[in-house]
């Protein structure tokens, strides 16, 4: 198996490389070896599906301490090294920041999302100095480490719809560059659709550029190959995998009550195949 260093530069080469990096997201150990066995050589989380599974909404409703263990579980179940969705970083404070990515390195994952989300309705975003200098401290823990762990700042503008569309661009590109300044190894636009867009965040942001390429309830427009071709260097897809399959779960218990049928199971992989997957996850 490979060491964390190994799976941690694997990782970090990627973003300097040619070709975008397609990051599908995780919710428990089982949904990483299903895409692990799908060919993805790199697999993040998600902080919403894990959140779901757990029962709970997303947004910090699980503490530090119960993300990582989960995140650490879905490390361990897949040689693909994983990066993770650590939301606001369990905490507004700088040291909150470097203790989540200081316990993300003992969880054996190879990056992690920090966004600059507050929660909060009246102040949606953290201050940008006070923002930087979270990014700051988590950068100085990865440091301290030795380990390429690539910190992925996430900039929330357009997903709090903080303004227009182009101070959400302006703003975005202001936070972006801030973050980067501060020691981001990537740097994560979510909520932006516009082509246009996204050729201005590729083009004045000083540093790699990963995007969200799907949300649940929507499709996305562009594909991984158009996002490619506007210059993005990285593409996940949150929490709407995770929605899907609790739609179906949905769609499937609706089915069962109402009608007593079970055409939900005609796409589904038999337990047969499903513990030979699992079994063969198990003996790398």
């Amino acid at each position: 198996m490979p060491t964390l260093h190994e799976k941690a530069s694997a990782f970090a080469e990627r973003h300097r490389g040619p070709g975008i990096i397609v990051l599908p997201n995780a919710w428990d150990p089982g949904t990483a070896v299903v895409l692990a066995e799908a060919g993805f050589p790199f697999i993040a989380t998600t902080s919403a599906g894990i959140a779901f599974a757990q029962g709970v909404p997303d947004g910090q409703h699980l503490s530090r301490s119960r993300m990582l263990e989960i995140a650490a579980q879905i490390a361990a179940a897949v040689e693909a090294p994983v990066t993770a969705d650590l939301e606001a970083g369990y905490g507004p404070h700088p040291e909150d920041v470097a203790a989540t990515v200081t316990g993300a390195l003992a969880a054996g994952v190879v990056g992690c999302n920090i966004e600059d989300s507050t929660g909060d309705r009246d102040r949606p975003l953290f201050e940008l100095e006070l923002a930087a200098e979270r990014i700051r401290a988590g950068a100085e823990a990865v440091a301290a480490s030795g380990v390429p762990f690539v910190l992925n700042a996430r900039v929330d503008p357009y997903l709090v719809r903080l303004g227009t569309p182009e101070e959400n661009l302006a703003e975005s590109i202001r936070r972006a560059n801030a973050y980067r300044e501060a020691g981001a190894g990537c740097l994560y636009v979510p909520g932006v659709t516009d082509p246009e867009a996204i050729r201005r965040l590729v083009r004045e942001i000083d540093g790699p550029l990963n995007v969200l390429g799907a949300m649940g309830g929507a499709v996305s427009a562009l594909s991984a190959a158009e996002l490619e071709a506007l210059g993005v260097r990285r593409v996940s897809i949150g929490g709407s995998l995770a929605v899907a399959a609790l739609a179906l779960v949905r769609r499937a218990g609706a089915e069962l009550r109402e009608h007593g049928t079970f055409s939900y199971t005609r796409d589904a992989m038999s337990n047969r195949d499903a513990n030979a997957l699992m079994l063969r996850a198990l003996r790398q």
